[in-house]
């Protein structure tokens, strides 16, 4: 490497330090919108959940601490796949928005996984009704309580439309769009709409994140 071409990395590093941003150099490890104090401290936080995986099978995972929650996701399914002897390809997913705190849970989930720290944008969440409701005043993101991500086998011959489920899209950051190297949808999860019909909250562009800008 060019000592020329290390001392204009080193400058643009610290100029991004002093200006409280994430170095672009460093930007390749995750996707993230982030300012650097914020940033630090996930980083911070992705190393912890491993580092604990390394001693015990968390009960409930963080998925915005994957580099690549997608690769989470199917190694799930994976499982799942062995446990019944079925192809991995004839799986899907079944979600539950759990009404408990992560406190209160004991034990893992016996098939699939308890997932935390994901965010509604775009809505509101009702505790009493466990369903889609409207924001209060002011509120564009609220936090999710723990879903229940849980594999499920695809029954082709049984399609059913239901009325009262909104497809709610699922973006590892607020840039929906992603890049050309990684994209940022993740999967689809079901949710209750609510009083609302389904439409509603796509004209809302209603959706959940993994991570926000704060």
């Amino acid at each position: 490497v060019c000592s020329s071409d290390l001392n204009d990395e080193l400058d643009a590093i610290f100029s991004a330090l002093l200006l409280g941003r994430v170095p672009h150099a460093w930007t390749s490890a995750y996707p993230s919108t982030k300012p650097l104090a914020s940033w630090s401290i996930d980083l911070v936080d992705r190393v912890d959940q491993m580092r604990l995986w390394g001693q015990r099978t968390p009960k409930v995972f963080w998925l915005a601490g994957f580099t690549y929650p997608t690769g989470f996701l199917k190694s799930l399914q994976q499982q799942q796949a062995r446990r019944d002897h079925i192809a991995i390809d004839q799986y899907g997913w079944e979600f539950f928005v759990l009404p408990s705190e992560e406190r209160t849970i004991m034990n893992s989930a016996k098939e699939g996984a308890y997932v935390r720290g994901i965010y509604l944008e775009g809505a509101g969440w009702s505790e009493e009704g466990n369903c889609m409701c409207e924001p209060k005043p002011m509120e564009l993101i609220v936090n999710m309580p723990i879903i229940h991500f849980k594999p499920k086998r695809i029954e082709s011959s049984k399609v059913v439309t239901n009325n009262q489920i909104f497809k709610c899209p699922l973006y590892m950051y607020p840039v929906r769009t992603g890049t050309r190297e990684r994209p940022s949808y993740v999967v689809t999860v079901d949710l209750a709409a609510g009083e609302a019909p389904p439409e509603h909250w796509i004209k809302r562009g209603s959706a959940l994140l993994l991570a926000t800008s704060d």
